[in-house]
């Protein structure tokens, strides 16, 4: 007969935590780096702390000393979710089964708890992430859509052999399972796919299915948007900053913008050719692919202009070049997606630098103030949980309350690339 456990809070806390270490699959992958940062006592819930980022320098030839601006690059980390689950007995029980307070109590909460942090990371990453592959709104069916991501990654600056994480729902991996089976791929890979009836690590990713994944609807879309402004339009800071973009040619009346929408820069003369291409960090040599923008806030159209707030800023020159030119005057929009589409589904395929999770303690009740509390640490995560029990004596309940304190952050989002489907 199996021994009943003393259900003291460290106890509770780590069971919650040792069932949430595989749930946390886009969380866990983040950077933690950033976390010692938030290390003081003083930091409070909406805290930011403005982490540094490592210079980039342009460098040069011949013997003449020719000294480099420093440029401070700043990233803003928040502490402001406050993810938990809270529940109450009426029936106080000291002591349980392990198996049993797993079952009842440790894997429900966990997975409550991965859920909400996971859903947050998923849509911080798709709103950050620099680029962005595929059709929103039909999954993608062969390995070409996962590998563009790749190539674009690498020509971005991102050192072969890293490892990358590709996080996928169930649809996206029957997609590609259904459409991998008739190919000449390895058998051991076809094999397990096929049994399993999910995709498997593939492409030099490690694949993670989760349910989490970002979903969004497209803004509407109308009209024939230009840019608008004599001067090229451009701005410091490259990925890492934003900036206004003047535009025209709107349906008067007819657009409404939505946070996430994407959109590619062409020629004065052409959609697709030309226009403002993205460049390797270092070299800043054209990759032929024209960049993609995001757009930062909802906006709506009331007279056919509007001044779009975008990331990332269009930098054609200086320490952070991530372009080949400016945005001319005219130049073609062309958004990404049918406009007004629903359901659209986000992958991602990101190296653990391109973003930041952190987790802190949060602040429990003091000895003798009627509650038992604990804060734990869990390593393979970085995630920082509190739990709090307490007895209400007027309505004989016992209360319990896991919280978690939260934020993300950008570090190297040019290392992230959204797979739409």
């Amino acid at each position: 007969m199996p021994n009943n456990v003393l259900l003291t809070p460290k106890v509770m806390a780590k069971l919650v935590l040792f069932s949430l270490g595989n749930r946390l699959n886009i969380a866990r992958n983040m950077s933690r780096a950033i976390t010692p940062e938030f290390g003081k006592k003083s930091f409070k819930i909406g805290d930011t702390v403005q982490v540094r980022k490592p210079y980039r320098f342009i460098g040069g030839e011949g013997l003449t000393f020719e000294p480099e601006p420093l440029v401070d690059q700043v990233t803003p980390i928040t502490v402001g979710s406050l993810p938990h689950v809270h529940w109450e007995w009426d029936s106080v029980e000291r002591t349980l089964d392990v198996r049993e307070a797993m079952s009842l109590y440790a894997d429900p909460a966990a997975i409550a708890l991965a859920s909400k942090i996971n859903s947050q990371a998923a849509t911080f990453a798709a709103n950050n992430a620099l680029s962005s592959v595929g059709t929103p709104g039909t999954v993608p069916t062969s390995e070409a859509t996962y590998l563009t991501a790749g190539d674009i990654l690498v020509e971005l600056g991102l050192p072969e052999n890293e490892d990358l994480t590709l996080v996928v729902n169930r649809r996206m991996s029957s997609a590609f399972v259904t459409g991998m089976k008739a190919l000449f791929n390895p058998s051991s890979m076809i094999s397990k796919q096929l049994s399993q009836g999910v995709m498997q690590n593939c492409l030099g990713y490690d694949v993670k299915l989760d349910q989490t994944i970002n979903v969004r609807t497209n803004g509407t879309f109308s009209g024939t948007p230009l840019l608008k402004q004599a001067a090229a339009q451009q701005a410091e800071g490259g990925n890492n900053a934003t900036m206004s973009l003047i535009t025209d040619g709107w349906t008067s009346g007819g657009a409404q913008l939505k946070k996430g929408d994407r959109f590619t820069i062409g020629s004065s003369s052409s959609a697709t050719v030309g226009g403002v291409n993205s460049v390797h960090p270092q070299t800043r040599i054209s990759t032929g692919r024209q960049q993609i923008f995001t757009v930062v806030n909802d906006i709506s159209d009331t007279t056919g202009d509007m001044t779009i707030v975008i990331s990332p800023a269009i930098t054609p020159s200086g320490q952070y070049q991530n372009v080949d030119t400016g945005g001319v005057d005219n130049g073609i929009i062309t958004m990404i997606g049918t406009t007004a589409l629903t359901n659209v589904q986000q992958g991602l395929l990101f190296h653990r630098n391109a973003f930041a999770f952190v987790s802190v303690p949060l602040s429990n009740p003091e000895d003798g103030m009627g509650a038992k509390a604990t804060n734990e640490y869990d390593d393979e995560t970085g995630l920082n949980i509190s739990y709090v029990k307490y007895f209400d004596g007027n309505s004989r309940v016992e209360r319990h309350r896991f919280d978690c304190l939260t934020g993300f952050g950008n570090l190297y989002k040019e290392m992230a690339c959204l797979i739409q489907a």
